[in-house]
C-alpha cells in the first residue's frame, strides 16, 4: 500500500503564505519590492547569507564561554560586562554596519554598569514646537545597550523623518529582568507627558526586542491609563519569546537569518527569569490590543522572526486596531540598519506612517 509522504515544513510555509494572502487582501500586509537592481541584489544576497552564517558562528562563540562558567556568576558577570563595554564602545562589530555614528552629546550611558538607575528627563529635544519625537528603543537582546551605531540610525531615521530622536532608556536583564525594562521605558514616556510633550506628538518604534519592549510598554501605558502615543513601528520584532512560529527552526537552520534559537533562547531566558516566555506582557502575540495606537511592522520575508509579524499583524486587526505590515524579500535581519535603498524606501515608508499622524503646523 502506497503511503503518503507528509512534507511538514511546506504544511507550515503554506499556512503561513495563506494567511498572508488573507492579510494582504485586507490591505493590511504589502511586499515591498526591492529597489535594488536585480543582479546587484543577487550579490548583496549571497553576501547576507554569508555575514548571517558569521554572525551566528560569533554569537555562539562568545556564548560558550558564559555555559562553561555557569556555576560561577562573578565569571558570567564579568563576561557580560565586557560584552556590554565593547558594545557600547562600537567594537563588538557583528551588528555595526558601516555608517555615521551620533553626535557626542547624544552618547549613551556607560555600558559597564546595567543602565544609569536615574534619568536626565529635563534634557528633551529643543525641536519645533509642532516637531514630532520619535522615541526609539535599540534591540540588544535585553541584555545589551545600544552601540553608538544603532544609535546612529534613530538619529538618521528621525532626521528623515523630521523628528527628534529621543533613545529609550531601560535597565538590562539578568540583573533586572522582565518587566523592569518595560517599566523603564513607560517611566521614562510618563515623565515626558509631564514635562510637557504631547502624547500626540510621541512616535515609538524599536527593532527585534527593542520592539517587544515597545509593546509591553504601551501594555503597561494602557495599565496606567496614561494618553497613548500617536502611532508605533516596529523592525523585524521579536513577537513570541517562546518561539513557536515556523521561521523560527527553519530560518535558525539556514542563512537566512543572523541568529540561532540558542542564540535567542539564551537571551530570552536571561531576561524572563522564572516568568513564562507566554505572558502576553512578555511576549506581545498573546496579547489583547485592544486600545492599542495605529502599528507598522517592517519585516523581511526571511527573517527568523517572520512569523511573529504576522500574528502580531493579526492580533492588532482582531482588536480592531490600525496596521500595516511591510514586508521584503531580502535575508537581512532589520535591514533598515544597511544604508541600501530598500533600507530608504524603509525610512520612506516610515516617514509616511508619521506624516499621517502627526501635526505639522509649520
Amino acid at each position: 500500500m502506497d503511503v503518503a509522504v507528509t512534507k511538514y515544513p511546506a504544511i507550515v510555509d503554506s499556512d503561513i503564505d495563506i494567511r498572508l494572502l488573507e492579510l494582504e487582501a485586507k490591505k493590511i500586509a504589502q511586499a515591498i519590492g526591492s529597489q535594488i537592481a536585480p543582479l546587484t541584489k543577487s550579490i548583496s544576497d549571497f553576501g547576507a547569507r554569508v555575514e548571517n552564517r558569521i554572525i551566528k558562528a560569533a554569537l555562539l562563540r562568545a556564548m560558550k564561554p558564559a555555559f562553561e562558567n555557569a556555576y560561577d556568576p562573578s565569571k558570567v558577570a564579568r563576561l557580560l560586562s565586557a560584552y556590554r563595554t565593547a558594545t557600547a564602545q562600537g567594537r563588538y562589530g557583528v551588528f555595526n554596519p558601516v555608517m555615521q555614528s551620533p553626535p557626542d552629546t547624544q552618547l549613551l550611558f556607560d555600558a559597564a554598569s546595567p543602565v544609569a538607575d536615574d534619568y536626565a528627563y529635563a534634557d528633551w529635544p529643543e525641536g519645533e514646537a509642532d516637531e514630532p519625537i520619535l522615541f526609539y528603543v535599540p534591540g540588544g537582546g535585553f541584555i545589551l545597550p545600544p552601540s553608538p551605531k544603532q544609535v546612529a540610525l534613530a538619529f538618521r531615521l528621525a532626521e528623515h523623518c523630521g523628528c527628534e530622536a529621543v533613545i529609550g532608556k531601560h535597565r538590562l536583564a539578568p540583573e533586572y529582568p522582565f518587566p523592569i525594562p518595560a517599566n523603564d521605558l513607560a517611566d521614562q514616556y510618563a515623565a515626558m507627558l509631564e514635562s510637557g510633550v504631547s502624547a500626540s506628538q510621541i512616535i515609538l518604534s524599536g527593532d527585534s526586542a527593542g520592539a517587544t519592549l515597545i509593546m509591553a510598554m504601551l501594555l503597561e501605558l494602557r495599565k496606567r491609563g496614561l494618553p497613548m502615543p500617536c502611532g508605533a513601528i516596529l523592525f523585524s520584532p521579536w513577537g513570541d519569546l517562546a518561539m513557536r512560529g515556523w521561521s523560527y527552526i527553519s530560518k535558525s537552520m539556514s542563512g537566512s537569518s543572523p541568529f540561532r534559537m540558542e542564540a535567542a533562547a539564551f537571551s530570552a531566558k536571561l531576561y524572563l527569569g522564572d516568568t513564562l516566555p507566554t505572558d502576553p506582557r512578555a511576549s506581545p502575540v498573546y496579547a489583547d490590543l485592544r486600545d492599542f495606537p495605529p502599528l507598522a511592522i517592517h519585516c523581511s520575508r526571511h527573517d527568523m522572526h517572520f512569523d511573529d509579524a504576522v500574528q502580531l499583524a493579526e492580533k492588532a486587526d482582531d482588536a480592531n486596531v490600525s496596521i500595516r505590515m511591510n514586508y521584503w524579500d531580502s535575508p537581512r535581519h532589520h535591514l533598515e540598519r544597511f544604508g541600501s535603498k530598500d533600507a530608504k524606501k524603509s525610512f520612506d515608508l516610515v516617514a509616511e506612517f508619521i506624516n499621517a499622524r502627526v501635526n505639522r503646523t509649520g
